[in-house]
């Protein structure tokens, strides 16, 4: 697959300063000579300032972008109605009942201004029905296709794991049509590292864990193809907007 995004001006890795921050003194800037690039290719993933400059930059398609931890369901909640603005959205939720919250959808994209009929959405409710949704979502025309804890069902067993290649598989090819967000959990096995095996660490491009603090959202960017890992940043609660909570009064069981 040819790079999407052009070489950076200069050969150094990405630096950054402690005495300027983006957001609350969490991240800094660049430097002054890579601030044009950067501006360029920053792209909003989940509509809030500090966690969209720990992920950018980011091209259009071509990239899977995976959010780990206690805080990645809220996350995803948030790209979904970002991205809902841009275009049409493809979601696929894997888990039996709970865990997606289409209220607080609405609520997000109506805080936005934007409008929730873009927003397609899916449920996979055993292993083997989770890669041929996430083909399916891809070949819907979908600028931006979330997957949530598609990794739900992982066997027990790390030698069973070898069921999980083909919805890493899945992933990747729907990175080609567009751009793919992924919401996993921590994995049972590794250091802190997302859920999916050394196959899936391998593949996504962008790795951020996130987790739930008393002043906001923590980040920790982990992997980036253009940004040298560990970064940490932190979202207030006042920039994420909301805390994570039941925003609807009726049944989950309406949508299905």
């Amino acid at each position: 697959m040819p790079l999407l995004l052009p070489p950076c001006p200069l050969i150094t890795l990405w630096p950054y300063s402690d005495a300027h921050s983006i957001s609350h003194g969490a991240y800094g800037y660049p430097r002054t000579e890579k601030m044009k690039y950067y501006k360029k290719y920053y792209r909003r993933i989940v509509g809030i300032p500090s966690i969209d400059f720990v992920v950018s930059p980011t091209p259009s398609k071509g990239w899977i972008i995976e959010l780990y931890g206690s805080a990645a369901m809220l996350l995803a909640h948030h790209a979904i109605a970002e991205a809902a603005g841009r275009g049409l959205v493809a979601v696929v939720h894997v888990q039996d009942f709970g865990g997606f919250d289409p209220y607080l959808v609405r609520r997000l994209a109506r805080a936005r201004g934007v409008s929730v009929d873009n927003v397609l959405i899916a449920r996979a409710f055993r292993l083997q029905d989770v890669a041929p949704l996430v083909e399916e979502a891809s070949r819907t025309g979908a600028r931006t296709v979330v997957v949530i804890d598609p990794y739900h069902y992982t066997p027990r067993s790390p030698r069973d794991y070898w069921r999980l290649t083909p919805i890493t598989a899945a992933l990747r090819n729907a990175a080609r049509r567009a751009l793919v967000v992924v919401a996993n959990r921590v994995g049972k096995y590794g250091r802190l590292l997302p859920e999916g095996g050394n196959f899936h660490h391998h593949s996504v491009h962008v790795i951020v864990r996130a987790w739930e603090t008393g002043r906001g959202v923590m980040l920790e960017l982990v992997k980036h193809p253009y940004k040298p890992a560990p970064r940490r940043a932190l979202a207030t609660w006042a920039e994420v907007g909301v805390a994570w909570r039941w925003a609807g009064r009726r049944s989950l069981l309406e949508y299905l």
